[in-house]
């Protein structure tokens, strides 16, 4: 028995699979990134003293805050 289908036409179930993965994969390496940004910002905000925070316009209850906070927690909305 022949096949009804038209031969160009495929399975939209295995097509799209692959595009899942990838957009799986670009989101967790996107989470990655952004995860290690917010590591390396807490590291610099750490090196700064009282003098630079004041410059910035935060309380020191402010910056140990947000160092307390882990990496993986977004920030407060300001």
């Amino acid at each position: 028995m022949a096949s009804i289908a038209h031969p160009t036409l495929r399975d939209y179930h295995s097509s799209s699979a692959p595009a899942r993965r990838v957009s799986l994969l670009s989101r967790a390496i996107g989470t990655l990134s952004l995860w290690r940004a917010r590591i390396h910002q807490k590291r610099l905000l750490a090196l700064l003293n009282d003098r630079d925070w004041h410059d910035m316009g935060v309380s020191q209850s402010d910056v140990y805050a947000e160092l307390n906070r882990p990496f993986w927690r977004a920030p407060p909305p300001c």
